[in-house]
């Protein structure tokens, strides 16, 4: 991996031939004594203490990816919109790195929480991305399209947003750009160089993509993990995932994946931005090592 110096809100680097640009969205302070129901608010700020993270809020970077390989510009999720105070930079900042909303022609949808598609349309309802087809898992769609949504998200999410914004959201923004989306239903590689994996649990229909050039890769592994602790604490179950039992499945292949090959890892939520890292295997769970980037 080459890279470039580290500009506030956007940060280049190349995987092969593919020239990536990480971008910021903003960032969003969680309340950790929501995030981990199964704890007690005395464990929590014992675990946050253990790793010398704040016990009042828990931020999160919004980090998304613009790849140019070459015949394709693709973008990895559309950025939060107005969901917090410090959301809703990402086509500013791309424009600021040089990128044009209207020159992307590719946009993969991993999963259709508020954060990742809350910037699909404009203040006036109309999309963003001109020129762009849309892939997407058809479970995925399915699942907020269907009468089930609204009682899995009320029982397991509502205590961060209540699940009418859930809704609300995924309705709203996906509904203007139905007809430009493709439902994924296997694994494959869908534009040369660009593979998508199927990683359900976070959501039903939750995928990563990854890219490859030259024999490097990177993975987006967009909610596969949420948090850096949470990779060495694989026994603790953030509220965030929809079907636990299966988003720890997939965090464990997904992660002993991405060791095993050695790939660079854009993870979307880890501090600092812009992200990037790779994932070591432990006895107990995995390491996160980040790139250093001065």
């Amino acid at each position: 991996m080459s890279k470039q110096p580290l500009a506030e809100d956007f940060y280049r680097f190349k995987i092969g031939q593919f020239n990536c640009i990480a971008v910021s969205d903003g960032s969003y302070d969680y309340d950790p004594m929501h995030l981990f129901t199964s704890m007690t608010q005395v464990q929590v700020k014992e675990l946050l203490r253990d790793y010398n993270l704040p016990t009042d809020r828990i931020v999160s970077p919004y980090t998304f990816l613009f790849v140019n390989t070459g015949e394709h510009k693709v973008l990895v999720d559309m950025g939060a919109g107005n969901l917090g105070p410090n959301t809703g930079k990402l086509v500013k900042n791309l424009k600021a790195a040089g990128v044009q909303s209207e020159d992307i022609d590719t946009i993969f949808i991993t999963h259709a929480h508020p954060d990742h598609i809350g910037g699909t349309l404009d203040e006036d309802g109309k999309p963003k991305y001109l020129n762009a087809r849309y892939f997407m898992w058809k479970d995925e769609w399915e699942f907020w399209f269907s009468d089930e949504a609204f009682r899995e998200v009320t029982e397991h999410l509502s205590q961060i947003v209540p699940a009418e914004v859930f809704m609300k959201v995924a309705r709203g923004q996906l509904g203007p750009v139905k007809d430009r989306i493709e439902l994924i239903t296997e694994e494959a590689e869908v534009l040369p160089g660009i593979r998508v994996h199927f990683a359900p649990g976070h959501t039903p229909g939750h995928m990563l993509v990854s890219f490859s050039s030259e024999g490097e890769e990177l993975f987006f592994t967009s909610d596969t993990v949420v948090f850096p602790f949470l990779l060495e604490r694989p026994d603790i179950q953030p509220i965030f995932d929809i079907m636990p039992d299966m988003a720890a499945a997939s965090k464990r292949s997904i992660c002993d994946l991405v060791a095993e090959r050695k790939a660079l890892v854009l993870a979307q939520h880890f501090p600092p931005f812009p992200g990037l890292g790779h994932i070591e295997k432990k006895e107990i769970g995995w390491k996160w090592q980040p790139i250093l980037i001065s």
